[in-house]
């Protein structure tokens, strides 16, 4: 069962990478004072939006053994709610206009922190948003008083000039090879992460159809 909503995240992760998005979440990020309102928005970008919206809560780290999921509730086109299991309708409530859920946490509290997904099932497939990560702390970090800043002498490479036999020094060779290695194992992990990632949703979307087939 942790890959069937395992799936829901990973799902909105690869519809960003390879294609258009189906659904689309706003903030990317909320920070939310304790007992404040968190807004989150969710929007269908599909030509047909009589769908049903799934929210759901993750926590901890997508890529850890500790993932654990919370189904919150699904918002009808016509408006209705239907909560998860233990979820209190006063603390997290929503609405629905046209394609666009609205999903409020009233009162937010610490324990509220998590990566908030919204779903739509398009058969036989998962749909889903890039999801928004929400922290709730008790105070606002506050803005740091500007400072003035001190400009500082940048080391320049030596300049060859015309008729100088002079070679340049090893710095400039060493920061180009730097920045080059630096360049090409970015690459390598960028191109393992998505290939793992992709392994993962296809295995999960897998897992689900079969759910659904029993």
């Amino acid at each position: 069962m942790e890959l069937l909503w395992l799936s829901v995240f990973l799902s909105g992760q690869i519809s960003g990478i390879f294609g258009v998005p189906a659904l689309s979440q706003s903030p990317e990020t909320l920070l939310v004072q304790t007992d404040k309102q968190a807004r989150l928005i969710c929007d269908i970008k599909l030509p047909s939006i009589n769908y049903g919206i799934y929210w759901f809560r993750l926590i901890g780290s997508p890529h850890s053994d500790s993932l654990s999921y919370e189904f919150l509730l699904q918002s009808e086109a016509r408006g209705s709610c239907t909560y998860g299991k233990g979820v209190n309708s006063t603390h997290v409530t929503a609405s629905r206009e046209s394609s666009k859920s609205t999903l409020l946490l009233q009162r937010a509290k610490p324990s509220d922190s998590g990566i908030y997904i919204c779903t739509i099932i398009t058969s036989p497939s998962l749909q889903s948003g890039s999801g928004t990560r929400v922290k709730v702390v008790d105070a606002l970090p506050t803005t740091p008083t500007p400072t003035k800043k001190t400009t500082t002498k940048r080391k320049m490479c030596p300049k060859k000039f015309p008729g100088a036999t002079q070679q340049d020094g090893p710095f400039c060779s060493v920061l180009l090879l730097s920045l080059l290695v630096g360049c090409i194992l970015i690459l390598l992990i960028s191109l393992i992460v998505i290939l793992r990632m992709n392994y993962l949703w296809h295995l999960a979307r897998h897992h689900f159809v079969k759910q659904l087939q029993r």
